[in-house]
């Protein structure tokens, strides 16, 4: 109780939001110093682990805590370290696509070749280094109409995986990235909560659990899901997420089985690293990679080469030599 009445406890009472809040910490017992004024010393009380809800199973392991108090200028801080943001011009690849097609979603392979595809399951790859940039060769899915939309996909080992509009998921197997065509089969796991509708999503295979691990946007927010065997069967059940800015809107993501990319609008790419499990190694973007003149286009999606670069999927009005204006698609790196 005080002046104003009864008044709840919040976490500033206890780490401080100003300096002023290190000369009103203090402490009876534990490890020195008990007294959390600035200059006093280290503030061992820190060091170590922290782990809220560690009696929830779904909040997963301890987890190291990566505050650094001499650096801080001498105060406890909740915030972690911001992202490396890298702002650079994007290049355009050369490809030359097949006749009419206009690609929604792209991945990259192991073999710096991508895989652009359209939300009715048309393709084309594109040798994305090396002289052969610039021949794309096309393909197409077929067994989709049946399970919905592309709304995303990733590369497997030798299938492309594709989520659908529906939540279900397709294996669709290639024979080399010369196939003209494959026949997508629904793989044995449920559709992804119907609570994510239509939203940018991927999925990827990993070595515990249930052997698979999906990616859902909503907004700013990406949930990572994992497969879990229950009493009522395989279900899908979130196991953290990671975040972009709060006026980021989410129109691709990508992964692979180590890195997590989500491509906002103003196509600025977020990448997090992945544990073997599939899980992030931290809510916040280890590195953000923004290009240049990024309004110019409408950005629509992104992947990771094996290279570590990221490879663009965006589209601009173009002026023909007629004089009309055509919506073009471009890859850049």
């Amino acid at each position: 109780w005080g002046p104003q009445g009864q008044q709840e406890l919040w976490v500033s009472d206890m780490f401080g939001f100003a300096p002023e809040a290190d000369m009103w910490w203090s402490e009876t017992v534990g490890p020195e110093p008990l007294q959390g004024a600035a200059g006093v010393g280290a503030n061992t009380w820190s060091k170590g682990v922290i782990a809220y809800g560690q009696n929830e199973p779904k909040w997963g392991p301890r987890h190291e805590g990566i505050h650094d108090f001499d650096s801080s200028g001498g105060h406890r801080r909740l915030s972690t370290l911001l992202p490396a943001v890298e702002t650079r011009a994007v290049v355009p690849v050369p490809v030359q696509w097949p006749c009419l097609f206009e690609p929604d979603h792209l991945t990259c392979g192991l073999a710096e070749t991508v895989a652009a595809l359209t939300v009715n399951g048309m393709g084309a790859f594109v040798p994305a280094t090396g002289s052969a940039a610039g021949h794309s060769a096309a393909f197409s899915l077929e067994g989709l109409v049946e399970l919905g939309m592309v709304r995303g996909l990733s590369w497997g080992a030798s299938k492309l995986l594709v989520v659908t509009t529906s939540g279900k998921i397709a294996s669709c197997p290639l024979v080399g990235s010369g196939a003209q065509k494959a026949t997508c089969s629904q793989l044995p796991v449920p559709p992804l909560p119907s609570s994510f509708g239509a939203a940018p999503s991927t999925v990827i295979e990993v070595k515990t659990g249930a052997g698979w691990r999906a990616m859902a946007a909503t907004g700013s927010r990406v949930a990572l899901l994992e497969l879990h065997a229950g009493d009522e069967g395989l279900q899908w059940l979130e196991a953290g997420s990671v975040f972009l800015p709060e006026d980021a809107q989410v129109v691709a993501v990508a992964a692979t089985h180590d890195r997590l990319l989500a491509t906002a609008a103003d196509g600025s790419a977020h990448l997090w690293r992945l544990r073997a499990d599939g899980t992030a190694a931290s809510e916040e973007a280890s590195h953000v990679d923004v290009p240049t003149f990024g309004s110019r286009r409408k950005w629509q999606s992104a992947c990771l080469l094996p290279s570590g670069r990221i490879m663009r999927l965006a589209s601009t009005w173009q002026r023909s030599k007629g004089g009309a204006s055509t919506l073009s698609s471009e890859l850049l790196i």
